[in-house]
């Protein structure tokens, strides 16, 4: 089952999310990531969760996902992330069911 990285982000440091934006192409690419979702067009529906920014990274498996989260090539991005967003990041399953 793929795995995917939900992101809700609030950009603090525009310049810095370009640099962030830029460099983590590569870093997902080396573990097999692909962007689903990106995008600041975003409409609160029910509750009183009303993200800036939502992304949404699949991977072929939940562990890659994991795998990407605890790597490297991400974590070299730490200093300029924490300059650039706030951020909620969740690890999903998808399934393989239609329900």
């Amino acid at each position: 089952m793929k795995g995917y990285v939900v992101i809700d982000t609030e950009v603090l440091d525009s310049e810095a999310y370009s640099e962030f934006a830029e460099r983590i192409p590569a870093a997902l690419a080396a573990h097999g990531g692909r962007f689903l979702v990106r995008t600041n067009e975003v409409e609160a529906v029910e509750g009183d969760w009303a993200p800036e920014r939502i992304v949404i990274v699949e991977f072929d498996s939940l562990e890659a996902a994991r795998g990407f989260i605890g790597s490297p090539e991400y974590r070299t991005l730490d200093d300029v992330r924490a300059r650039a967003v706030n951020s909620r990041i969740v690890l999903v399953e998808g399934t393989d069911s239609d329900a």
